[in-house]
């Protein structure tokens, strides 16, 4: 899976480098967008380091599931740049499942 940033992770506290890391991997291992959804809500109720959702703010429009930094934890102000933008169709893609067949 390709993944373009269109912008910065800002050090906004200690933290919000493993969050955005923990994210990734939550996308990286998901097998559609609904699985990302529940392991980050999943991910929200647990928090070993805050809650996800108050480092970043995320949605699911367009068909797309898009990624915005929080100026400070829990702030409802973003930075105005979004960081990636994923189509759903990239998560649950035949080639993405080939990949993942063959490293294993």
């Amino acid at each position: 899976m390709n993944i373009n940033f269109l912008g910065p992770v800002f050090p906004t506290d200690c933290f919000t480098q493993m969050a955005f890391v923990e994210i990734l991997n939550i996308i990286l291992t998901s097998n559609n967008i609904m699985d990302v959804n529940k392991r980050l809500i999943g991910r929200n109720i647990n928090p070993a380091f805050g809650s996800l959702s108050g480092h970043f703010r995320w949605s699911y429009s367009d068909n797309h599931f898009t990624l915005w930094q929080r100026m400070e934890y829990n702030s409802p102000v973003c930075f105005g740049q979004r960081i990636f933008s994923i189509h759903f169709g990239m998560l649950a893609s035949r080639d993405r499942q080939r990949n993942n067949m063959v490293m294993n």
